[in-house]
């Protein structure tokens, strides 16, 4: 894949551009000022070197006719030092006027008259001769030479005029090509810049509707082209990727939200049949407790009969009957602790009836008055199990049911000191009886096994203890069934 230029690319090489084209115009144009100043230095610079000479021959004039007068020592010695002052003016002149052959001559002519009437007066001086014919070719010549001086300076005027305008010319096109450079470097940096703004902004606008069309969940939006700069690009391929891990984020909610349905019907329909088989199970093991406990009531009454005491054979059958309405009528699986407390004295009632002052029995409620919600009958075939396995060949039995919290469960502790039983066998289905392993399933039943607890503790020939905990938050699936 090619590699495409960066933004930050685009506008560094845009800002060197604009920075070169800055340094090359204004270089352009300190170069033309210090050109322009140069050419008028140089213009002045001939002008004053013209005025100097048309000055020194002047002065050499002044010069030449005081020494004439005086004819001293001294005056000759001036007037040689301004015929060197116009030779050194002579000479700069000729440096600065290199090139124009008609300054040129006017300035050798000058150099060759200074000289030669610098030579004819020192002659005149060495040898005595006449004087007048030096005088007057010297100042013939002086006055001639300031003449020719003044049209020199003229002529070279007009000629260091026509180079300073050939010069300016010159300099003016150089900056008119260089400012024409620049307005078509410009122009084409403004193109760039417009340009780049559509590109810009159509992208911008796409990527906008691309993103519009995502927030309205349109997953079939076509994907976003790539642009020509890096960072669109890596934005664009990261939206279409985004989008694809959506799309299939959001095939693989709707592929389990169906498993899910599926397996919820396929679980509400297992929960069905399962609370049926459940509302089954403890319909049997109820229809256990009451042909149990009848077969031992009526056992218990047949007794007391023989013996002969109507009275309280009547009390029996009262208190049996209440029991059995209890277990027959009672259709819940539930029931309230102080309704199935109640039952237990009615139990406990028979048996005193029949073992007389052999029994002992206290219970006590740490709980009672609140709203306790316990399985129907599962604190009477405990209290009928101590019977069972207690007496033994004990004259006396001792029974302490005991009801607390323990932390968010109810604590049932049925505790007696008979004979004592082995826990294993107790709960065997098979073994002399139903009670213990019938409460035992149904807590299973109702909460589950992990739930719900019963306990059991002997120590043969001194004691038993049967412990129900029974938690308050119950599973309705099971309740309700």
């Amino acid at each position: 894949m090619k590699k495409q230029p960066g933004i930050m690319s685009f506008f560094l090489s845009f800002c060197i551009a604009l920075f070169l084209m800055a340094v090359s115009v204004i270089g352009t144009m300190i170069y033309e000022i210090n050109v322009q100043d140069r050419l008028q230095l140089q213009f002045l610079n001939r002008m004053a070197l013209c005025d100097s000479i048309f000055a020194d021959l002047y002065h050499m004039e002044q010069v030449f006719t005081e020494f004439v007068r005086t004819r001293s020592e001294d005056g000759i010695e001036i007037y040689l030092d301004s015929c060197r002052v116009l030779e050194e003016d002579l000479a700069a002149f000729q440096r600065v006027c290199e090139g124009e052959s008609v300054t040129m001559n006017n300035i050798r002519r000058l150099n060759n008259f200074n000289i030669y009437q610098q030579e004819q007066i020192k002659e005149s001086l060495d040898t005595h001769s006449p004087w007048y014919t030096v005088y007057t070719y010297v100042l013939d010549g002086l006055k001639m030479h300031q003449q020719q001086a003044l049209e020199m300076s003229q002529t070279d005027m007009t000629y260091a005029r026509k180079a300073y305008e050939t010069a300016s010319k010159t300099l003016s096109r150089r900056v008119s090509l260089v400012a024409a450079l620049f307005s078509v470097a410009a122009v084409a940096m403004g193109v760039v810049l417009v340009h780049f703004s559509i590109v810009t902004r159509r992208i911008l606008g796409n990527m906008t509707t691309y993103f519009n069309q995502l927030a309205h969940r349109n997953w079939n939006v076509p994907d976003l082209e790539i642009s020509r700069y890096r960072e669109f690009t890596l934005i664009s391929q990261t939206a279409n990727h985004m989008k694809q891990e959506i799309r299939e984020y959001i095939r693989d909610i709707k592929n389990k939200a169906r498993l899910e349905k599926q397996l919820n019907e396929e679980r509400l329909i297992n929960e069905k049949q399962h609370a049926m088989m459940i509302a089954a199970q403890l319909s049997a093991l109820r229809a256990q407790v009451n042909p149990h406990f009848l077969f031992n009531s009526l056992n218990l009454i047949g007794v007391t009969a023989l013996i002969g005491d109507s009275k309280i054979v009547m009390q029996m059958v009262e208190a049996t009957g209440r029991i059995l309405r209890y277990s027959l009528y009672h259709q819940e699986r539930m029931t309230a602790l102080d309704e199935e407390l109640e039952i237990v004295e009615q139990y406990l009632f028979l048996q005193k009836c029949r073992f007389n002052d052999a029994i002992e029995a206290e219970i006590h409620n740490d709980l009672e008055g609140d709203d306790i919600q316990i399985p129907t009958m599962s604190i009477q075939p405990i209290v009928e199990n101590c019977f069972k396995h207690g007496f033994g060949n004990r004259k006396s039995l001792h029974i302490h049911i005991s009801i607390t919290w323990e932390e968010n469960k109810v604590s049932i502790c049925v505790t007696d000191n008979g004979v004592g039983f082995e826990p294993e066998k107790v709960l065997k289905k098979d073994w002399g009886g139903i009670g213990l392993s019938n409460i035992q399933k149904r807590l299973e039943l109702l909460y589950g096994p992990e739930n719900a607890k019963m306990e059991i503790a002997s120590i043969p020939g001194i004691s038993s203890s049967v412990t129900l905990l029974i938690p308050q938050e119950v599973s309705n699936e099971n309740i309700n069934c």
